[in-house]
């Protein structure tokens, strides 16, 4: 009996030092000086299909703009409305819209396609060289690239929006998260 009871001590410590050392190892620490953790894509990416994330986000066309929120329920901000969208085909994205530039793949402007990820320098003072804006790639057909966000511009919403001169000069890259994208862009070539 003693024994036993030996053996079940043993293991419960076994799993609560287990425990603390995954937690230790898990903690993200922010320091000055220190980069953001890179988000590193689960597989749901490789599954989605641009149509039907396309198909949802428009399903929220005219969900009113709301800082800091990422609920249909209360309104979208940009990386609300982004990540609102892709977590719901199981894709584990930033909540952030300048952690965006350090997931998927960048690519060039005219191969963006259907679904990928659009980031904007944003318009505050108090970041107007670091992403602060972040939409999903619509459409780009004949040299006419439009995207759909939440916007707390005139439209206050989630919206499509075409690649104009304001946002022309904000543009900071494109990235490609999903994979249907790269096969298709492999085939075109």
């Amino acid at each position: 009996m003693k024994r036993y009871l030996t053996l079940t001590v043993l293991l419960l410590l076994c799993v609560v030092f287990a425990g603390t050392a995954h937690a230790r190892k898990t903690r993200h620490t922010h320091k000055i000086g220190v980069k953001a953790p890179v988000f590193h894509l689960n597989g749901a990416t490789d599954t989605i299909s641009s149509y039907n994330l396309l198909y949802f986000a428009q399903s929220l066309i005219g969900t009113p703009y709301r800082e800091g929120a990422s609920d249909p329920q209360r309104g979208f901000d940009c990386s609300g409305f982004v990540s609102y969208v892709f977590k719901s085909f199981d894709a584990d994205v930033p909540r952030s819209s300048g952690d965006y530039a350090n997931i998927g793949r960048e690519i060039s402007i005219e191969d963006a396609r259907q679904g990928d990820i659009i980031l904007f320098k944003g318009t505050k003072s108090y970041h107007p060289h670091s992403i602060g804006h972040v939409a999903i790639v619509y459409s780009n057909e004949g040299g006419k690239l439009t995207f759909i966000h939440s916007t707390s511009g005139k439209e206050n919403g989630v919206t499509i929006t075409t690649m104009d001169g304001t946002y022309k000069r904000r543009f900071v890259k494109v990235v490609r998260l999903l994979r249907e994208n790269d096969i298709f862009q492999a085939q075109a070539n």
